[in-house]
């Protein structure tokens, strides 16, 4: 069954209906669902679906040919270079081509790009076809689209495909209450890949050892398997990871705590990590993101399970049955790791509904931090949201404790240092009745999934 992605079918769908040439790029991480998108996108309409092999290139113009003859009703069709294929695929009218892992083709003849740009010019003002190209490689657009590049300025479109958000996510798992939707969204992230795994029939906990934690589990080698296919010598990877994980934010704490030891190579691995959207640099709120006031943190949420619960415990995980290794390192810190991830959920929640709730648009949202070394204290802002007129902070709490009067007379101490003049909260367990009635914008975990 096909979840979410409303906003990206609909960009699709406009592209589709277009009375002109089209030349699009659709690219991001893997698992992040390129093809299943590209695949729905044309259900019911005239479409050419080719998926490039690791394979060489007589092979790929086979298949392709292949496909091209059963989609035409005649069988296979022999081509003697793909210069011929693809011109008479331009020569169609109102097609649909998806090419899914292009830069497959290109590691295998590295002409294909020239051929495409020739007929992209020659074509362009003539045909109606709509040609999407596709892939995983790490860096695939600036690869085949920079300057130097043969396709550079020929597309009409391009989209980075992300993971999907709290909200999109808890389609795959509507059974659940909110907190165990906000735990869910914790532990395995936004990959549709991941999610379209999780039985909401089950507990969390259940998922987990099914999922993760059982030797034999589907997602047990998961994080290893991703780096051994995007990356060489992981080693240095994982102590980066594993660094930043424990606390080390900076890129001098990072060298120092995975032991590289040399920050030019530290500053390449963190570069590819980011790349990769499984890191991710976060700046001060309201700073110049040319600042050096940054911080950087493991983006996804599934990559952070691992480091923080399976990772330094890989030896007991072999030794230990499922439910005792789960009793034994997750149990009891799953909630404290759960919080930790709360924040994101709400600054995602903001973006989706902050104009409905506060009647303006939001201009910048983030974390606030600052070392106030006068009173020699750190100060921290779990959210905080400029408009045109506000600066609106608010405070994220996912425990079992109520937010009353107290919390909040903090909060807007706190806020003092941007000048705030609205304060709002993001709670598990909701408010004391004291703080109803005073104008302030309190969040639920019912809310969250309205």
């Amino acid at each position: 069954m096909f979840l979410g992605r409303e906003k990206e079918l609909k960009m699709l769908s406009d592209y589709y209906d277009s009375s002109t040439f089209e030349f699009g790029v659709i690219h991001g991480r893997r698992r992040v669902g390129k093809t299943t998108l590209l695949k729905e996108s044309i259900k019911g309409r005239k479409s050419l679906y080719l998926l490039a092999q690791q394979a060489n290139a007589k092979t790929n113009l086979d298949l392709f040919s292949k496909r091209y003859g059963e989609l035409l009703g005649v069988g296979q069709i022999t081509y003697d270079s793909f210069r011929d294929f693809f011109e008479a695929i331009f020569k169609e009218d109102q097609l649909i081509v998806i090419l899914d892992e292009f830069s497959y083709l290109t590691e295998v003849d590295a002409s294909i790009e020239s051929v495409l740009q020739g007929l992209i010019d020659t074509y362009k003002e003539m045909t109606s076809i709509k040609f999407i190209i596709s892939g995983s490689e790490i860096g695939m657009f600036n690869n085949h689209f920079s300057v130097s590049k043969p396709l550079f300025n020929r597309q009409t479109f391009s989209y980075h495909l992300k993971e999907c958000d709290y909200l999109e996510s808890s389609l795959y798992y509507p059974k659940f209450k909110p907190e165990d939707k906000v735990r869910a969204y914790a532990v395995f992230g936004g990959l549709p890949y991941y999610l379209s795994q999780i039985d909401d029939g089950l507990s969390i906990e259940e998922n987990i050892k099914r999922l993760i934690t059982n030797e034999n589990a589907r997602f047990s080698n998961e994080v290893n398997m991703l780096l051994h296919t995007e990356l060489r010598s992981i080693q240095e990877y994982q102590s980066v990871l594993q660094a930043i994980h424990s606390g080390s934010t900076k890129l001098s704490e990072i060298d120092s705590k995975s032991r590289i030891q040399d920050t030019a190579k530290t500053s390449k691995y963190v570069k590819k990590l980011m790349e990769l959207e499984i890191i991710e640099k976060e700046y001060k709120f309201l700073e110049n993101p040319n600042s050096k006031n940054h911080l950087y943190r493991i983006k996804n949420n599934f990559i952070a399970f691992h480091y923080h619960f399976v990772w330094k415990n890989q030896a007991s995980r072999v030794l230990m049955s499922s439910d005792d290794f789960y009793d034994t390192f997750i149990k009891d810190d799953l909630e404290q790791f759960v919080s930790l991830r709360f924040e994101k959920i709400g600054e995602q929640y903001l973006i989706r509904k902050y104009k409905s709730r506060n009647h303006e648009p939001i201009m910048n949202i983030g974390r606030y931090w600052y070392n106030d070394r006068k009173s020699k204290t750190d100060i921290e802002i779990d959210l905080c949201v400029q408009t045109k007129k506000h600066i609106h902070i608010y405070e994220c709490k996912c425990t079992n404790n109520i937010i009353g009067e107290s919390i909040m007379n903090q909060l807007i101490e706190k806020g003092r240092y941007l000048d705030a003049n609205k304060y709002g909260a993001f709670s598990k367990n909701g408010y004391h009745d004291l703080i109803l009635d005073k104008g302030y914008d309190l969040v639920t975990l019912e809310d969250l999934f309205k």
